[in-house]
């Protein structure tokens, strides 16, 4: 069976990578096990299979910071301070007791190479042309001489320079569409 190199980045829900994270990464009968890396990528050669499970083991939280005492008292007959100083005793506690257990996410991953993006993508420009009003004449999926010719016309009726390269006009067709 063919061999492909898988590469993620697993980031948190603020962008934040996570860092030399343990992980279980599962495609068909083959496992890697390891840390991600300091930008958060991990990167295997996998089985060409369509599908894989990834688990990952987050580290148990830091501790809460030590409370601090509340202040010392004001001498005996001066009047108190105002305003009143505040503590940490004066606010809920912001970690839950459940939140100082590791956690670990599980993840099932749908595999499909650049190639069947490239291709998707592919068929969808030229669809786009198509309901554009530029003629493929039955080309999906491979550019081939009609599609070059559609590309070619399209960016002279909108001024660009003809390449007849599709990727040259992608951002256009896009903002056609969404127009």
């Amino acid at each position: 069976m063919k061999q492909r190199r898988l590469h993620l980045v697993l980031l948190d829900p603020q962008d934040v990578p996570y860092a030399e994270t343990e992980y279980v990464l599962t495609v068909g009968r083959t496992e890697h096990c390891g840390r991600t890396a300091a930008d958060g990528s991990l990167s295997h050669e996998v089985p060409g299979l369509a599908a894989g499970a990834l688990r990952v083991k987050l580290p148990r939280p830091p501790a809460p910071p030590a409370r601090r005492s509340a202040p010392p008292a004001a001498p005996k007959g001066a009047p108190p301070p105002y305003p009143p100083p505040i503590t940490e005793e004066d606010f809920a506690d912001p970690v839950p007791a459940a939140a100082s257990e590791p956690v670990t996410l599980d993840w099932a991953l749908q595999l499909q190479s650049l190639a069947g993006f490239e291709a998707d993508a592919l068929r969808a420009a030229q669809e786009r042309l198509h309901n554009l009003g530029f003629s493929i004449e039955g080309e999906r999926g491979a550019p081939g001489a009609s599609t070059r010719a559609a590309v070619r016309a399209f960016q002279r009726r909108h001024g660009l320079p003809e390449t007849g390269q599709l990727a040259d006009i992608s951002r256009e067709l896009i903002r056609l569409h969404d127009a």
